[in-house]
């Protein structure tokens, strides 16, 4: 078996155009862009991004098999998933511990360019946090953690915190604007800033993991009011 497959020459794959018009989608629901329940259509998704159905439906329909998406039992639609009270939860302890680990990794491998990117992502958040910009914010809230997490090195790792943050990222939309009357979540990424300026690994992964708590409360919340 071994030798048989020796004797193969391998073959060039370039990625598909349903397979980047996936990762856009990925993007998009880790960053909050869609509701909970929300139909995915077609022909909407085609659209907006340029595509003909055939690469968006393979995104949606690897993105369903995956289980980021669901699809209706009865007619084929593709929906954005509703969370209730047990797996969030589970995925909040699986969060913090993920996430802890990546922000702990990362930490020794922190280049000057990484803080001063860390550091204007969160300029940014705070910026449009003071004009309201909410969708802006969770998508800079987005790219503020995993501007830290891919410094870790661990591919494998961040993939699986990306399927967490696939299921709980729709339920940004919802606790916006009231997650914004205070200024708990920003001082949450000062905490995380300083920290990785300092160096101190441990430091890092407690403040990160003390921002999936906090968050996760606003979340808990608006879990239970849709239930």
């Amino acid at each position: 078996m071994v030798e048989a497959l020796a004797s193969f020459s391998p073959f060039e794959r370039t990625e598909t155009l349903g397979a980047r018009v996936r990762e856009q989608l990925r993007h998009a629901i880790m960053a909050g862009l869609f509701k909970p329940g929300e139909k995915l259509t077609l022909r909407a998704e085609a659209a907006s991004l340029g595509v003909s159905l055939t690469p968006a439906r393979e995104a949606l329909f690897n993105l369903a098999a995956e289980g980021v998406l669901e699809m209706g039992e009865t007619n084929g639609s593709i929906y954005v998933p509703r969370l209730d009270k047990e797996k969030l939860h589970e995925l909040m302890k699986v969060r913090m511990a993920l996430e802890g680990l990546a922000a702990r990794e990362a930490t020794p491998h922190f280049k000057p360019e990484d803080i001063i990117e860390i550091s204007a992502l969160n300029d940014q958040l705070i910026e449009a946090n003071q004009k309201k910009e909410y969708k802006q914010l969770i998508d800079l809230n987005w790219s503020f953690h995993f501007s830290i997490y891919r410094v870790s090195g661990m591919p494998f790792l961040v993939r699986m915190i990306e399927s967490c943050w696939l299921r709980t990222g729709s339920y940004l939309n919802v606790i916006y604007p009231d997650f914004a009357k205070t200024d708990a979540g920003i001082l949450n990424h000062i905490a995380i800033l300083r920290a990785v300026r300092e160096g101190d690994p441990e430091a890092v992964a407690a403040a990160v993991t003390h921002d999936i708590e906090f968050s996760g409360q606003a979340l808990y919340a608006a879990v239970c009011v849709q239930q």
